[in-house]
């Protein structure tokens, strides 16, 4: 019986180490998963009628966030440091009530004439004083954090 106990506990061994590989190897691979696929890139789309840009939609990459729609009027807009790239807006009810929303600029890693586009038709689109439609997604504590994901205008 000494015989039979050794081997039970060499295979206890041998299962233990192979776990331990498998375990291994999954996590390599989810960090290398991480590493490699980057942060998801914008892939907005850009609505046109009569040769002009009437809308955009995917614009942002957070997932898990709570979808709303708001029509609103636009009334500031920020630019980032550079000041050449949107990266917020307030809206305004008609009751008064004013709403922060952010712009992701994911859209800069797109080629060149793409950003172009996308550039020029948000800040055509979201010009102060102009109502406009919106679908926002909402993160965070409470989805208060809002970040634009499509626009058009009114």
């Amino acid at each position: 019986m000494p015989g039979q106990t050794s081997h039970s506990a060499a295979d206890g061994v041998l299962r233990s180490v192979v776990a331990d590989a498998f375990a291994t190897v999954l996590i390599a691979l989810a960090i290398l998963l991480l590493v490699l696929g980057g942060v998801a890139l914008a892939a907005p789309k850009l609505s046109h009628a009569a040769g002009k840009v009437v809308g955009l939609s995917n614009l942002s990459t957070d997932e898990g966030c709570l979808p709303a729609k708001m029509s609103d009027r636009v009334v500031k807009r920020e630019f980032g440091r550079d000041g050449l790239y949107l990266q917020a807006v307030v809206v305004e009810e008609k009751s008064g009530e004013r709403t922060f929303i952010n712009i992701e600029d994911g859209y800069r890693n797109l080629d060149a004439a793409s950003n172009s586009s996308v550039k020029h038709a948000l800040e055509a689109i979201l010009t102060v004083g102009r109502p406009v439609a919106l679908r926002v997604l909402g993160c965070g504590a409470a989805a208060r954090q809002l970040t634009l994901d499509a626009v058009r205008p009114l």
